[in-house]
């Protein structure tokens, strides 16, 4: 896992923009706001999205999706995960688990702290 911290704001269509994250390569950045596109304010979304994740991981190890209806997750191996693009609108990338676990829980924290839910 890297050193990531994840900045996010809401844009004028409040929709979640992440802003420049240098460790992080921006296709995979534009991974990310798509997969979280249809959570949209919604704090419960995101944190029954990473609780499911987690459990998942309990029960089948590696090799199982979870996607939302904007981009799929695929746990690769133990440290990795593929995201995969649904309509072209990003090229499917890895990213490392922990950094995925990490900006979903950074998401969370930010929805939270602007009170939407």
């Amino acid at each position: 896992m890297t050193d990531t911290s994840w900045f996010f704001e809401v844009d004028s269509e409040e929709l979640i923009t992440l802003s420049a994250v240098p460790e992080i390569p921006e296709n995979t950045v534009l991974a990310l706001e798509t997969l979280i596109l249809p959570f949209g304010l919604s704090r419960q979304s995101a944190s029954t999205y990473l609780r499911e994740w987690r459990r998942m991981a309990r029960e089948f190890g590696e090799g199982y999706v979870l996607g939302t209806p904007a981009a799929s997750v695929e746990r690769v191996d133990e440290g990795h995960v593929k995201i995969d693009d649904m309509y072209g609108q990003f090229d499917d990338c890895c990213i490392n688990n922990g950094d995925f676990e990490e900006f979903l829980e950074g998401f969370i924290d930010y929805l939270a702290g602007i009170e939407v839910d």
